[in-house]
């Protein structure tokens, strides 16, 4: 960026420094939010295979489920 007429030297350096600060500082929030991107995948691997290695339970395909019972309605009985 080149320095503007109007503007004073001592101005414009202040200016350059905080500007070259603040690219510091992006760049270190941006190499941490890789990191923790990183890591958050990392940990969502690790959960998935941890669950993959769970053995299923066996089901017994010898027994029929039980079917679930409605209960029965309640009918009035009204006498006339």
């Amino acid at each position: 960026m080149a320095h503007p007429p109007h503007v004073h030297a001592t101005e414009w350096a202040e200016a350059q420094r905080r500007h070259t600060a603040l690219d510091a500082l992006t760049a270190q929030l941006a190499d941490r939010e890789a990191e923790e991107e990183h890591d958050l995948s990392a940990a969502c691997n690790d959960c998935a295979r941890e669950r993959d290695q769970v053995p299923e339970p066996e089901a017994d395909l010898t027994r029929r489920p039980t079917p679930r019972q409605r209960p029965t309605p309640r009918r009035r009985n009204r006498a006339r």
